[in-house]
């Protein structure tokens, strides 16, 4: 065999990382599989862009909230407005990282109450 790389010898260990998994195996982190590479092709042959509809969307409402043709305090003014809303939402996740929730846990600096029991009578001394 003419290989560049030498052959392994039995009992050679292969490098793993933390969760025990072989080194280099698998897909890279951040690669997209072929469903989302197909689907990327589709859209462009479409020519549809999701940023750009979600910001006309956004627009149209705009719009609408503004030039007086939904009532304020209607239902429908209300829908517009949570519409909007998840728009920006969905919007911010293109331009920034998504914020880990933080759970707060309270610290107490108190000490356990100790009760000792004697169950020894005391002699008493007088």
């Amino acid at each position: 065999m003419s290989n560049d790389k030498p052959e392994k010898a039995l009992g050679d260990v292969q490098e793993r990382d933390s969760l025990g998994r072989l080194k280099g195996q698998g897909r890279p982190k951040g690669s997209r599989n072929i469903y989302s590479q197909d689907s990327v092709k589709k859209l462009e042959e479409l020519g549809f862009c999701p940023i750009e509809m979600m910001v006309e969307k956004y627009n149209e409402i705009q719009e609408a909230l503004q030039d007086g043709s939904v009532r304020v305090g209607s239902g429908a003014y209300a829908q517009l407005l949570a519409t909007q809303s998840q728009i920006i939402n969905n919007l911010m996740r293109y331009g920034y990282r998504q914020v880990p929730e933080k759970i707060e846990t309270e610290v107490s600096t108190n000490k356990p109450i100790a009760v000792k029991l004697n169950l020894k009578k005391r002699d008493k001394k007088e």
